[in-house]
């Protein structure tokens, strides 16, 4: 952990954000990405092919074809391969090619929590939240016309969570990060809202919600103890021309009505986010905001190595 910005930046320059981190980066829903399924990324300039096999694998390969450069993303999936169009050169998840010396560029690809995540540079351990045995679901990805760094510095600033959610601090923030790794907050808070979701999470949690946050970069994870129960989400987010997609996966511990109480937990981790991404749309973010969690914030995004 460190234990003061200048062990970071001893002479006072800070460097700008990262556009594109090392890390994990949430690019499709496990549902929306079915056996035979071929879906087009872009990390950091760099064009991805994503796919799955008909035996399920899910893969990802450079764009292009090693052969003479044909678009994979025009291909199609052949069992456990992915055929280019141009001459059938069919590349496999490990990027090998049958009868062929050149084999093609794989990523590092995995699912968990019903989401797809592919890794973009360094070897970084994969974000977690919850429990092995949580049961997940999943929300629509949304577009939002915001900064990757608007969105997760949203959801480490404190005053808007009065501003905003009305909720209300029970003690002060407990933060730390670990350089290049993750950004870590606990708090508790009390609801003081009137809407819907206010009361329902009000009398859930008996007024008292213990969360802990951790921002990867351009993923944020929480973790819930509502007292009588805990519940968790990971939120991913990838950078598009117009902001970011925001994809959103959230659990709660196995046990009776796990459907009714899946769907409970979706809706107000839902109405949740909906507020925020009412604010953030269309911002630009300022990093000379005097809160002190936030500079530590930003201190933090500065220390991640770009992919």
């Amino acid at each position: 952990m460190v234990a003061s910005v200048t062990d970071l930046f001893p002479s006072g320059a800070r460097k700008a954000l990262p556009e594109w981190p090392q890390g994990w980066y949430v690019v499709a829903r496990s549902r929306d990405l079915r056996p035979g399924k071929l879906l087009r990324v872009t990390l950091a300039s760099q064009e991805i092919v994503v796919f799955r096999t008909a035996a399920g694998r899910p893969g990802a390969l450079d764009a292009h074809c090693p052969h003479m450069g044909a678009h994979l993303g025009l291909g199609r999936v052949r069992g456990e391969h992915l055929e280019c169009r141009l001459h059938c050169w069919r590349i496999g998840v490990d990027g090998r090619i049958p009868a062929q010396q050149k084999t093609a560029r794989a990523w590092n690809l995995t699912e968990r929590a019903g989401l797809v995540m592919l890794e973009s540079g360094g070897d970084r351990a994969l974000p977690a939240a919850g429990e092995p045995d949580f049961l997940w679901t999943c929300t629509r990805p949304i577009d939002v016309g915001a900064h990757w760094h608007a969105l997760t510095a949203n959801a480490f600033d404190m005053p808007h969570l009065t501003t905003v959610h009305q909720r209300e601090l029970v003690e002060p923030p407990k933060v730390s990060f670990e350089a290049g790794q993750h950004f870590e907050m606990e708090y508790v808070t009390r609801v003081r809202g009137r809407g819907a979701s206010d009361r329902v999470m009000k009398w859930l949690s008996r007024n008292r919600i213990q969360a802990r946050m951790r921002c990867h970069g351009p993923m944020v994870t929480v973790d819930t103890d509502l007292g009588f129960t805990r519940t968790a989400a990971m939120i991913g987010m990838l950078p598009t021309e117009q902001g970011t997609r925001l994809f959103g996966a959230f659990g709660i511990l196995p046990g009776p009505l796990g459907g009714l109480r899946l769907a409970v937990t979706r809706w107000l981790f839902a109405s949740f986010l909906e507020r925020d991404l009412g604010f953030v749309e269309g911002m630009h973010l300022r990093t000379d905001v005097d809160d002190e969690i936030l500079q530590k914030f930003f201190d933090y995004l500065r220390t991640l190595r770009r992919a």
